[in-house]
């Protein structure tokens, strides 16, 4: 920077004016204009929950997920009440595993894994029934 003569505050406006010109031209010109009421509404329906079978996730379409689709223990994960049922098979089964796997002498890092994901379905089965015993409560309300 010394030698170039740059300055912090000059650094950056050029890599905005670079990021900038290389959003243009991958986006083109329509890329910074305002969306109509009609491209919002379209968007706004992408953003609702999505169902993902045994629970609904709150993170918009098309986002990125941080977890990498590891929906148990995801702050965005809302499971439903329906699948009560699923998550305690889902718990027999894991722990099923977990004590075979100590009995074949497993390593230790794979049954931390295992252990991990008891603890994350553990916490989803109690939300979901959690779920199921408010939910009488919370009809009367509507």
């Amino acid at each position: 920077m010394i030698y170039a003569k740059l300055y912090p505050s000059q650094l950056i406006e050029e890599y905005r004016k670079t990021v900038r010109s290389l959003y243009n031209v991958y986006y083109g010109e329509d890329g910074l204009k305002n969306p109509t009421s009609a491209e919002w509404a379209a968007f706004a329906e992408g953003c609702n929950m999505r169902d993902m079978g045994t629970h609904l996730c709150a993170l918009p379409t098309g986002e990125h997920c941080p977890k990498g689709l590891i929906c148990l223990g995801c702050a965005h994960a809302q499971p439903k009440k329906s699948a009560v049922p699923i998550f305690r098979r889902m718990l027999a089964s894991h722990e099923r595993s977990l004590v075979a796997a100590r009995g074949y002498n497993e390593p230790a890092g794979q049954i931390a894994a295992r252990q991990l994901e008891l603890v994350r379905i553990k916490g989803t089965l109690q939300r979901a029934e959690e779920l199921s015993a408010m939910w009488p409560l919370l009809e009367g309300t509507l």
